[in-house]
């Protein structure tokens, strides 16, 4: 076996592409390979090559994950409509374009792939307010709430479309005070005596 086929060699950020694909040309599905398909130095076509093959493996696994995966890719990957370990891991992607993670959520599913892509910081606004006003309950709409692009109105909406929280009513709250500890300012007495006037 070649003296560059090795965990540390796959790991190491410094790896030139070339060496990175050379590994992953061999074809396995082994920690090496993973480790070369996850380097940020694994150059596009061969992250293309492992994504194109469509397989849910784990090579494709870290395909998916890597921070340098072109939005391309991972729209190939997402339009195939699948809910596995692949296609989640391109919707957490923070290459993932809003108007990917926008089509995704637009699906109206209730998977992991819809988890992932509520949860993206990439995901628009607009796409989680839409999701939060139909004041569902479920995984998606608790992933949006978690958002950190969620609007605050919106979160606030959903949570009291579903019962956690509820609107005051302020007649609830009058707050009785003894004669004793009201202090009566006498200059603002004066002052409304001479406005009533």
């Amino acid at each position: 076996m070649e003296d560059y086929y090795n965990i540390e060699t796959a790991k190491d950020i410094h790896t030139s592409s070339n060496i990175l694909r050379k590994i992953l040309e061999k074809g396995k599905d082994d920690d090496v390979s993973q480790w070369a398909a996850l380097n940020p130095n694994c150059p596009e076509d061969t992250l293309r090559m492992i994504l194109e093959r469509g397989n849910d493996e784990g090579v494709s696994y870290y395909a998916s994950l890597n921070p340098n995966c072109p939005p391309d890719l991972l729209r190939m990957v997402l339009e195939r409509e699948k809910d596995d370990e692949v296609s989640r891991n391109a919707a957490k992607n923070s290459n993932c374009p809003p108007d990917l993670l926008r089509m995704v959520l637009e699906r109206g599913k209730n998977d992991w792939v819809s988890w992932y892509a509520a949860l993206n910081p990439n995901c628009p606004q607009d796409i989680l307010r839409i999701i939060l006003e139909k004041g569902k309950d479920d995984y998606v709409s608790r992933h949006a709430a978690k958002n950190s692009n969620c609007p605050d109105d919106a979160y606030i909406d959903w949570m009291y479309k579903i019962g956690k929280i509820q609107k005051e009513d302020p007649t609830l709250h009058i707050i009785e005070k003894d004669e004793d500890e009201v202090k009566i300012d006498k200059d603002l007495e004066i002052l409304k005596k001479m406005v009533n006037y």
